[in-house]
């Protein structure tokens, strides 16, 4: 028998991404498991932004940080209210799907709950290629799900 202890949900914060919530939840509540919400900001900031607001790399990175916290803290307040779960949530810097497969092996994640396509809504043949590489490297089963399947 197959026990779920702990899903992850990754977001970055898109509708899109977001999409994937539902199942989440559902998830999380059938097995009585605890929900993760993770979100990873980029290894290193957008050097567009570093010329043209002619800041350092230091203060931008602090910035998309905070904001980063900002949405998270939204985004917890919000599932937790709609599920009655407590939802364990967390910002980290680097690889997006590296960050994904690590945090789920650190934290004894079960499952990973994941969306096609997340803030560029770029198409690609058939899956989103953050979700393409979680599959790919993830030693647990991942849930895809697309963006028409959520409910909300």
């Amino acid at each position: 028998m197959v026990t779920i202890s702990n899903v992850l949900l990754s977001t970055d914060f898109s509708d899109f991404s977001l999409s994937a919530a539902d199942y989440a939840i559902t998830v999380a509540k059938l097995n009585d498991a605890t929900l993760h919400l993770l979100h990873v900001v980029e290894k290193t900031p957008p050097i567009l932004a570093i010329r043209s607001l002619d800041l350092s790399e230091d203060k931008i990175l602090k910035g998309i940080l905070s904001e980063a916290q900002e949405n998270l803290e939204k985004v917890v307040k919000k599932l937790e209210t709609e599920s009655g779960l407590k939802v364990v949530a967390s910002v980290v810097r680097g690889i997006d799907y590296q960050e994904i497969v690590d945090y789920a092996a650190g934290n004894k994640v079960d499952m990973i709950v994941i969306a096609t396509h997340g803030r560029t809504g770029l198409l690609h043949t058939l899956i989103g290629s953050v979700a393409e590489k979680v599959i790919r490297y993830s030693k647990v089963p991942v849930l895809v799900v697309t963006p028409g399947e959520a409910k909300s």
